[in-house]
């Protein structure tokens, strides 16, 4: 089709020293290494254009807050009380879950949608010391 460039994929990563996304695919280094047993605040920031409900392997979470990326935090949908292994990060907003990492090992966290996690939409993640490298 002339002029069609394809979907453009949607990736998770992580944020620079200035705020600004940069994507990671599967195989780059672990940037989420929780200490066993420590509670941690994750920030999923959505750069895109779409929902993505968000799903972290072997823990379950809290929704803190969402926050627009021009705008102030608000608490969790009343739907999203009590603990959760998923979560529809907004476009454009800040989504933040609490979690506890009692398990060892490596696991993953992606997009809840099909095509987005066999796209590079997914990540490893390792709970403990001395995580893998690719």
């Amino acid at each position: 089709f002339p002029g069609f460039d394809g979907p453009i994929a949607a990736m998770l990563g992580t944020l620079d020293g200035s705020g600004n996304p940069v994507p990671l695919g599967w195989a780059d280094p672990i940037t989420e290494n929780p200490s066993l047993g420590s509670v941690e605040v994750w920030e999923i920031h959505n750069f895109t254009e779409d929902a993505h409900p968000i799903h972290i392997h072997e823990v379950q979470f809290q929704v803190v807050d969402r926050q627009p990326f021009e705008g102030d935090a608000r608490g969790p949908e009343s739907w999203e009380t009590g603990f959760k292994d998923t979560v529809i990060a907004y476009p454009e907003q800040v989504t933040r879950v609490r979690a506890q990492f009692n398990t060892p090992g490596q696991f993953v966290w992606h997009c809840h949608i099909v095509e987005h996690e066999d796209n590079e939409m997914m990540r490893p993640y390792f709970v403990g010391p001395n995580p893998p490298t690719p």
